[in-house]
């Protein structure tokens, strides 16, 4: 086969595959845009609870979910990451990608470097929590491994995905300490880590009441977040009123 031929049957694929990704991202752009239909109003809304600077057209989260699992079947993670590389997304788009990873079937490897790039496309604390589920598969050592690391990161979003993930799918008897542990070496002091770590005490406090408020006794946690933490457990309908006298004190005195 001489180099021309070979160069044009090359140049061919080439233009199919551009065509097929041009199609396929059309195609997912156009169902969310119906999706969004008659939506102005909630997209207003929805504009100001998320706190994103994208553009946000309105979608709701469990429409968004359906869509995410009409798709998936015929979804393979070369297509998702392509997704993800369209320029001017809104934030019900970059939205569905992310719930996407959690329905396509793809090893963990591939979900987690898939994750990777979700994350650095994210502005929105709605772009985490909705996108972080509780399932057995998540509960894994490589996630647990890979949450370690997004503790680390200097991007807010990234160290929320962590904190979120650790309270989602390990606290348990096996991690609590670890948890904690992996938890007093975060430096990052965004807003929306200090939230999400406030959250994740409270819900800890459920099931290791005493160890959680020893913990948030300890020198080295954030002042204003643990406060914050016992305004969550005091908001919690889910602790004894003895418990509750108890986090009065503690609030009172760390105040």
């Amino acid at each position: 086969m001489s180099f021309c031929i070979i160069y044009k049957v090359v140049a061919i694929f080439n233009l199919n595959n551009i065509r097929y990704t041009h199609n396929m991202t059309c195609d997912v752009s156009f169902k969310i845009a119906k999706l969004a239909e008659g939506n102005e109003s909630y997209a207003a809304f929805n504009q100001r609870i998320v706190n994103t600077k994208m553009p946000v057209i309105g979608v709701r989260v469990p429409d968004l979910r359906r869509l995410a699992r009409e798709l998936a079947p015929n979804m393979s993670a070369a297509d998702i990451s392509e997704l993800l590389t369209v320029q001017d997304k809104s934030f019900d788009y970059v939205l569905l990608c992310g719930l996407l990873i959690t329905h396509v079937r793809i090893d963990d490897q591939t979900a987690i470097d898939l994750t990777k790039q979700y994350l650095l496309h994210v502005d929105s604390w709605a772009h985490i929590d909705t996108f972080v589920e509780k399932k057995r598969r998540f509960a894994g050592e490589i996630w647990w491994d890979f949450t370690l690391e997004c503790l680390q990161s200097k991007a807010e979003f990234t160290v929320r995905y962590g904190v979120v993930s650790l309270m989602t799918n390990f606290l348990d008897e096996a991690h609590i300490d670890q948890v904690f542990a992996a938890l007093r070496k975060v430096t990052s002091d965004g807003y929306y880590v200090k939230m999400a770590l406030a959250w994740l005490y409270a819900t800890a406090a459920v099931n290791f009441f005493e160890k959680t408020l020893a913990e948030l006794e300890n020198r080295q946690i954030d002042a204003w977040m643990r406060n914050k933490a016992y305004q969550k457990m005091r908001e919690s309908r889910r602790f004894t009123p003895r418990q509750q006298q108890i986090i009065l004190k503690n609030k009172r005195a760390s105040s």
